[in-house]
């Protein structure tokens, strides 16, 4: 989902009177899927919706530097579930700063689809 798409749909939402946005525990999500982050300092990253083309992550604190990043825009074939910092076969790494996430430190993970399906999901391990 696009920030204005988004937008407007949090409009909608308090003006309808609904007070639970789709935010999950440790921050937001947003987009055309969920994403299921597990636990640790490798989290398994897992959507539905089939194989991606690219998988990010950044810190919140700067969301312009990739911490790690994956893509195959060749095949399209990135299959979920995803271990941060394991390439799957066929994928290239196109970012690694931290292959081991830091405890404490919030990180937002985002998936792009063949489609041009999109979501994402911060979280801190």
């Amino acid at each position: 989902m696009k920030p204005l798409r988004i937008a407007i749909a949090i409009a909608a939402l308090t003006a309808a009177g609904c007070t639970d946005l789709p935010l999950d525990t440790n921050g937001g999500s947003g987009g055309d899927f969920d994403i299921t982050v597990g636990t640790g300092t490798t989290p398994s990253y897992s959507w539905p919706g089939g194989p991606a083309f690219e998988v990010s992550v950044v810190r919140t604190s700067d969301e312009t530097v990739f911490i790690w990043r994956i893509a195959d825009s060749v095949n399209q074939n990135i299959a979920p579930p995803v271990r941060h910092g394991t390439v799957p076969v066929g994928a290239f790494e196109l970012e690694v700063r931290e292959a081991t996430l830091t405890p404490g430190v919030r990180y937002r993970v985002a998936i792009k689809l063949p489609n041009g399906d999109a979501a994402f999901r911060d979280f801190t391990p």
